[in-house]
């Protein structure tokens, strides 16, 4: 493969895909924060009640991406996840993401979801290569 190619199909942002999230996220462009909000389905639990660890660390990761936009199209080369709390399926959550820095081709980027209240439930960590 020797370019990507955003066709709207992605599990998480992608709008023209019916199985997927489809996350809507925002920019601001001063603090180069990105933020979604989401209340996972039903579908998307692992235990009872409770969102599957592994989607969590999918959210993460696109948000990531998503922060490091601004530097140009990356994919993860990297990413470490912390499972905080429990998400509970049908509970609001935002999803925020930042770069924190750059070496060469690497793109340093942290994300985290969070509850109604703020308090962090997981959060990752990830270097991005740039493509």
């Amino acid at each position: 493969m020797s370019e990507f190619i955003d066709d709207q199909n992605c599990f998480v942002c992608g709008k023209k895909n019916a199985s997927g999230l489809q996350l809507e996220f925002s920019r601001d462009e001063a603090s180069g924060q990105t933020e979604a909000r989401v209340a996972f389905p039903v579908q998307f639990q692992g235990w009872r009640s409770t969102v599957h660890g592994g989607l969590l660390a999918t959210v993460l990761d696109e948000a990531m991406i998503k922060a490091a936009a601004a530097s140009g199209a990356c994919v993860t080369a990297e990413i470490t996840v912390k499972y905080r709390k429990p998400v509970m399926t049908g509970e609001p959550c935002r999803i925020l993401s930042r770069t924190v820095g750059t070496r060469g081709r690497i793109v340093l980027s942290e994300a985290r979801i969070c509850d109604a209240a703020g308090q962090i439930l997981a959060q990752a960590t990830g270097k991005l290569f740039k493509v």
